[in-house]
């Protein structure tokens, strides 16, 4: 195999390999014990004929075109050892020639991450408060989830729920046709059109009611966005909702049979405190990783930058999938063409990648690990979420490599969070302390053999005496 490397450049290497006879000796063989099981040679039994007839019978091209997609990163692998390179993710092939076997393989490197003094890093962190506005808030979200409607004779208010037939058109194109659908009268509400609510407000119910309403120029129908729709509504019924008290007999009828309402305060408080620690918490950690990229220099492969921009790609694609959408179909929906998404995803690969290798640097500098224990207790954590199944333990086992990565990372944050806030006291220092001391520890144990010399001269002094 000769192998040629160019000079390195962004991060990556460009190797030229050309495979000669005895290199390709294996892959042909490989491909020869495929193709031979498939075809039909005159004067041989299927899957019996010589390699050479074969080979003779097919072409030697074909016999590498079937190995030739793991052959290439197979060879690639042996040159980047041979070269010593540090790679950092698959190669990008090139150039592929097969008389004679020649490609250049693209080979995205390890980054040289420069932290800056990240010791100096300080960020004030502020947590979030939750004051009385906050529980009364959440109180009044359960309180509202158990309100019942009923129904009432009056004319239509605003967070009624009425049951009604609706008719709408545009220069006599309609394009609302409902009968006996529920509505619910909502100010901020855009169903079917701007404006309808308050159109709705006041009307009396067992009666048919026509109205006009202007539609917004910035509508999202074209079709109607300008234009003036005339309404037919006929109302049905009224319902109200009724809002239970909040008294102890509320926080019992809770399924968590709080003891009173003071009780409930409490827990929803606490509840509250701890969301609030948690977001901050998050918030914190962004700032302070963004902060340490910032100052972070690195220069990414472009290869390593295209994968990761093709494995988002593949991720959204998935996700369209799942929600039965064309790409084109979302793009257009949200105003953004496939160019801009692209270079959306261009963004969120850079900072991917840049803040994986910013961490793991750290993670090195400051010689965090994880030890055995704490993937097992990692381990029993994640089987707890889910203990009637019985193939969750061999799937979480088998899953260490990543729970020890995850560690290191958390880990690693959590020490550039203690940093941020100058708690932090770094390798560095921690190494020169304990280098002070053994020195201490040293001249100490001298001193005690300076004292037992001593003392064993005296000692021999006195008995001669």
């Amino acid at each position: 195999m000769i192998i040629t490397q160019e000079e390195i450049v962004d991060s990556q290497a460009v190797i030229h390999i050309e495979l000669e006879d005895p290199d390709l000796d294996p892959y042909l063989d490989r491909g020869y014990q495929r193709v031979v099981q498939r075809i039909v040679i005159p004067g041989f039994r299927k899957g019996k004929a010589p390699r050479r007839i074969v080979e003779n019978f097919v072409g030697r091209e074909s016999l590498l075109s079937e190995v030739i997609d793991t052959m290439v990163y197979e060879v690639t692998d042996r040159a980047i050892e041979e070269q010593e390179l540090e790679a950092s993710g698959l190669p990008k092939i090139e150039d592929l020639e097969l008389d004679p076997f020649t490609f250049k393989a693209v080979v995205p490197l390890r980054p040289e991450v420069d932290l800056g003094d990240y010791h100096s890093l300080r960020i004030p962190y502020e947590p979030e408060e939750v004051s009385e506005d906050d529980v009364e808030a959440r109180i009044d979200e359960l309180r509202q989830s158990l309100a019942s409607w009923e129904p009432v004779e009056r004319p239509v208010a605003m967070g009624d729920l009425v049951t009604v037939g609706i008719k709408g058109a545009v220069e006599d194109n309609t394009f609302v046709d409902e009968e006996d659908t529920t509505y619910l009268l909502d100010s901020d509400s855009n169903n079917p059109v701007p404006g309808f609510s308050h159109k709705m407000e006041g009307l009396e119910a067992e009666q048919t009611h026509e109205f006009t309403i202007e539609i917004p120029d910035d509508y999202q129908d074209d079709a109607i966005a300008g234009k003036e729709a005339s309404f037919s509504v006929e109302i049905k019924d009224v319902k109200e909702k009724i809002l239970p008290e909040l008294d102890d007999e509320f926080a019992k009828g809770l399924p968590e049979e709080y003891e009173s309402m003071e009780a409930l305060r409490t827990e929803v408080e606490q509840g509250l405190n701890d969301e609030a620690e948690n977001r901050s918490k998050r918030q914190y950690e962004d700032e302070v990783v963004t902060a340490l990229l910032d100052a972070t220099t690195m220069t990414l492969s472009p290869v390593m930058l295209d994968h990761e921009i093709e494995h988002i790609e593949e991720d959204q694609n998935k996700l369209f999938e799942q929600l039965n959408i064309r790409r084109d179909d979302y793009l257009q929906s949200i105003g953004t063409s496939y160019q801009e998404q692209r270079a959306q995803a261009r963004t969120e690969a850079e900072q991917r990648i840049r803040r994986t290798f910013a961490l793991n640097k750290l993670g090195d500098l400051e010689n965090i690990e994880v030890s055995e224990d704490d993937i097992d207790a990692r381990v029993e954590e994640l089987l707890a979420q889910d203990p009637e199944s019985d193939d969750r333990r061999q799937q979480i086992e088998e899953q260490r490599e990543s729970i020890e990565r995850m560690l290191k990372y958390e880990k690693t944050i959590s020490l550039l969070v203690t940093v941020a806030k100058g708690e932090a006291e770094s390798s560095e220092q921690a190494e020169s302390e304990d280098s002070a001391e053994q020195e201490g520890s040293e001249n100490t144990d001298n001193d005690n053999e300076k004292t037992t010399t001593t003392d064993g001269g005296d000692d021999t002094d006195d008995s001669e005496a």
